[in-house]
């Protein structure tokens, strides 16, 4: 490998670093809300019964298929944004669009499908 290619590379792996670090640090942010006059019952459903969506989960199958998972469950836009974001970066941003997919694939999936059958 030249100079170049191995910076890129180092550019990359320190990329990874740098979002795996703030993952496992903003996980523990998400904390239920409390309501009521007692601590105890959470906020887990809407007044629909819907669940709401879990902050920053995590989902295989769309961090191995970025752009194609979200165009498969309809999400074309997101789909599309993906897909310019790694095109237009020749590949090197293919791992940040990856990390990001996975750990946002989840939640975007529950908002788009609340929004679809929502009246506003």
């Amino acid at each position: 490998m030249d100079l170049t290619a191995k910076i890129v590379l180092l550019i990359v792996l320190f990329g990874l670093l740098v979002v795996f670090i703030w993952y496992s640090r903003s996980r523990p942010a998400y904390a239920p809300v409390r309501v009521g006059p007692s601590p105890a019952p959470f906020v887990e459903q809407d007044l629909r019964r819907y669940r709401t969506p879990p902050k920053l989960g995590w989902n295989w199958w769309a961090f191995a298929l970025c752009p194609v998972w979200y165009l498969v469950e309809g999400l074309w836009v997101h789909a599309i944004i993906l897909a310019l974001l790694i095109g237009l970066s020749g590949g090197i941003l293919w791992p940040f669009a990856a990390v990001y997919a996975g750990a946002k694939a989840n939640e975007t999936l529950v908002d788009f499908r609340l929004a679809r059958h929502s009246f506003y």
